[in-house]
């Protein structure tokens, strides 16, 4: 998966292969013929059912989610759900006895996480130590790492885009953020959402931008600096966007 990262494929149809791959040499059966339609090696984006388990799969057992939520948030029946986390494990061990079992440590030393420079973000946990505390645990670290470099891409964006460029400083109410150059709108989740004329040249623009100040480097443990790379899409609202690489 970090070699996934590292070459910029598509993490989630990654493990949908693998996941495909398990389903069809075992010759397991699974609802609606799911991981079974075609070989595994052959599914792409457009396999949008089996992408979506493979993305959930990876977000789930991440976080350590039991079967039974784990079937919830899926739509598969309970039986296969256990079945799909044993395998996504059985893929992926450093899952649990890795990045789990390092939180785990954390939590048992001190109860404090730190997010990885070059943020400075850490949170102490707080009550009995238990189950929860440590699924806690796994989602406040990639979840609160993403968080914060939306919050201080937005600032960067804010005044990047800002048509006076803030000379003075000023409180960035929503007027301010309004009197920008480009209109960035929001944050939300894993993404930003700016308004601009339907120009190339400024789609173009906005987009290399965006990935410049987006893409910084994450020093995660002892490994190499990590890179998370920003999708791009493009269109006239928030509900008709398709995929853009043309910059």
């Amino acid at each position: 998966m970090k070699q996934w990262y590292l070459e910029g494929r598509d993490t989630h149809l990654g493990t949908a292969k693998l996941i495909g791959k398990f389903v069809q040499e075992n010759k397991l059966k699974m609802p609606h013929d799911v991981f079974r339609r075609k070989p595994w090696e052959e599914f792409t984006k457009d396999d949008e059912e089996e992408r979506d388990i493979g993305k959930k799969s990876n977000h789930a057992n991440n976080y350590g989610l039991g079967k039974i939520k784990f079937a919830t948030i899926s739509g598969l029946p309970l039986l296969y759900a256990e079945i799909i986390q044993n395998i996504h494990h059985s893929i992926f061990p450093e899952i649990r006895s890795g990045y789990q079992q390092w939180i785990k440590n954390q939590l048992s030393k001190d109860r404090v996480i730190h997010l990885p420079p070059p943020f400075k973000w850490k949170k102490t946990f707080y009550g009995l130590y238990d189950s929860e505390m440590e699924r806690a645990g796994f989602a406040f670290y990639p979840q609160s790492t993403v968080g914060h470099m939306l919050v201080v891409l937005l600032n960067k964006l804010c005044n990047i885009f800002n048509k006076d460029g803030l000379k003075e400083a000023r409180v960035l109410t929503p007027e301010v953020i309004r009197s920008a150059g480009f209109d960035v709108q929001l944050q939300v989740h894993d993404s930003v959402g700016i308004s601009i004329p339907n120009s190339q040249e400024v789609i173009q623009y906005v987009c290399r931008t965006v990935k410049k100040e987006a893409e910084m480097e994450l020093l995660v443990g002892d490994a190499e600096p990590l890179i998370i790379p920003m999708d791009f899409k493009i269109g006239p609202n928030w509900g008709e966007l398709k995929a853009y690489k043309d910059f």
